[in-house]
This record gives C-alpha cells, structure tokens and sequence, in this order.
C-alpha cells in the first residue's frame, strides 16, 4: 500500500486491521492521534494494536466538545503512559481525526520520520474503528505526507494539558450532560458498538461486561439494581452490589445518623420515610432497607421483577429519592442509559448499574 482510501464497516473490513497491517509492515516507534471523540473502547482497541506492533509512545489529543468523548477513557490512556491534550476550539468545535506514525518525536510536537498517515471520518471508538461505516485515506512511506506532522504539532501547541483539575471538571461535565441524555442519543454519537439497547436488566445477565465504563462512580448521582433477588420480610430490603452501592454511600454521607438511618423521599405518594442503609461486609452488599408500605414493594415481592432507582432527593428536602419501577419504559431507559455508557455490572441474579 502506497496511498490509499480504505473503507470500513461494510462487510467484514474494519478500519483497525487496516491500521494494524500498515503499522505491521512500517513498523514506526511513536504515534500521534488527534480525534473529536473518544471512547473506552476506542482506546483499548488501539492500545492493543500498538502492542502487537511494539509501539510504546502515544501522544493523543482529544476533544471535549459537547461532552462526548469518555473520561475514562483519559484516565485510562494516561495509566497506559500515553502523554494526553485536550483539544482547543477557536471558533467551531474541535474536530480532526489524524494519525500519524514515525521514529520519534520533535520538541514542537511533530513527528520524525513519518511512515504512516490516516486522516478520515473515524473517531477514536469502537464505532470508528470498528463497526461504523467510514472513508479515510492510509498513506505509508514513501508516500506519507510530512505536512499531516506539521498539521498534528500545531494541534498539540494549541491543545491544553489534560491536568488532574482539568479532567475532574470535564468528567463533571460528561456527567451532568450523559443523565440527560437518552439511552437511544448515547448510542447514536457513536461511542458505544451496542447492536441492540437492552431494556430490561436481565438483557445484562448475558451480555460482555465493559473494559472499563465511561465514567467512575464518584461522579454519579443515581444508582439503581434489578430486583430479581431481594431479602427481608417486615422491612423490604433492596441489596445494591459494589459499585452502585458505593454511589450510595456518596449521597448518604454527611445526612444519614451512625447507625445508617436516612430520610428518603418517595415520589410515587410524596412522603419522606426514614429508612436505614448499611453496608454487609459478610457479603459485600449494601442494603436498603425499605418500608412495606413505600409503593411497588408489593409487586416487586410478587413478581421478582423490575428495578430500584435511588437518586438524589429533592433540593431542600430528603438527601435521597427511591422509586420502585415495573418493566416498561421508564426502566428501559434506565438500563439502556447505563448500558450504552458502560456503568454496570452484575451478580449471579441479577444487574445492576449507575450514572
């Protein structure tokens, strides 16, 4: 291959074995990617085609614009010691997908030597790389242009430092914008390589568990578990695993007594109850324990079946807010929002996630 336009996402061409291949036969020391939107995902498939082809250096440059790309796909490169910017805007957003690969790297942040070119559609996710239909031009030497080099250094002078401070405010952001979206948008930007939206939380059980989710916990807000299994007979007690239970505990702190009691609000009659939340290191649960007479407990104990949300209370009320939902649309959308962001996980019974 000299210069060509590939195609991918039709058929069984992918854009991530044309990359493997052209890196395999150059065989370049460091790469440089600038790229709208990136994804966990996105991130591990090429981390692990760079170690195929012995590549240890990576400098990305990753946009933020409209909070798209996944925090934890940052963190995520920085761990793996790739050098991180996040790209600046002038005018529009922050927009190029470029890959450039050569023998190392100049101070101004060009690439030396440059042996592979892509620029094209794909973004840096599992979409882009892999299942989405997109066009873009792969250049090895000798006909790799030198100025896509110059074109990523002016990008990386440009770009700002991916500091701690700077990728906590982003997460934030990522945060706040992904629980407003639906599960349907999350998965039509792209980030995500999910065929089908799961609608329920048993559709989990059989499903690949993410490499890593879009963002951690400590910046959710809302934790919810399928109620497949549950315990207790006066008091209904909702079991969350891991980490949707450590989200809990993030709202209680500060608001619930020593011994666990907290006010919760119940939107369905509009009381606030006092229950009592404790974590069981017997068997690593954090337990809610619910009244009887809070609504949906009856059908839940009947039917073994929907989904428990708790949240965020009301501002200037109870610390937290429950709500007890039957299969349907709203529990749909729930599991489908954490789904397409990656922030689930299961036991042997049942699902469970967060956002």
């Amino acid at each position: 291959m000299a210069q060509q336009i590939v195609l991918s996402g039709v058929d069984t061409y992918r854009l991530i074995d044309n990359i493997r291949s052209s890196l395999k036969n150059q065989k370049p020391e460091v790469i440089a990617i600038a790229a709208a939107f990136v994804s966990t995902e996105g991130v591990h498939q090429l981390a692990k085609v760079l170690g195929e082809c012995g590549i240890a250096k990576c400098r990305l440059i990753a946009g933020t614009d409209n909070a798209i790309t996944h925090p934890e796909a940052l963190y995520d490169s920085i761990e793996r010691g790739w050098e991180i910017r996040l790209g600046m805007r002038t005018k529009g957003i922050f927009h190029p997908k470029l890959m450039v690969a050569g023998q190392s790297f100049a101070r101004s942040g060009s690439v030396k030597d440059v042996r592979f070119v892509y620029v094209g559609s794909s973004n840096l996710t599992a979409g882009g790389l892999i299942s989405n239909v997109e066009c873009g031009l792969i250049a090895e030497t000798p006909d790799s242009p030198s100025s896509a080099s110059d074109v990523f250094s002016a990008l990386w002078r440009l770009a700002r430092p991916a500091t701690e401070s700077a990728l906590r405010d982003y997460a934030a952001r990522f945060a706040e914008r992904a629980r407003k979206r639906s599960a349907s948008d999350l998965i039509d930007l792209g980030l995500n390589d999910l065929q089908v939206i799961p609608k329920n939380p048993n559709d989990l059980l059989n499903q690949t568990r993410p490499t890593r989710p879009a963002l951690k916990t400590n910046f959710a807000v809302a934790a919810w578990t399928g109620l497949q299994s549950f315990t207790g007979q006066y008091r209904f007690q909702v079991e969350f695993p891991r980490d949707a239970g450590r989200v809990l505990s993030q709202l209680v702190r500060g608001y619930a007594s020593a011994d666990g009691h907290i006010d919760v609000y119940c939107p369905e009659d509009e009381n606030t109850r006092h229950m009592q939340f404790r974590f069981y290191p017997q068997n690593g649960m954090f337990r809610l324990n619910v009244p009887n007479d809070v609504a949906g407990v009856d059908w839940v104990r009947k039917h073994k079946d929907g989904l428990a949300i708790v949240e965020q209370g009301p501002a200037g009320g109870a610390p937290l807010r429950i709500r007890f939902l039957k299969p349907g649309t709203d529990a749909s959308e729930i599991v489908g929002r954490s789904a397409a962001l990656g922030t689930w996980g299961r036991t042997t019974t049942r699902a469970y996630g967060w956002y």
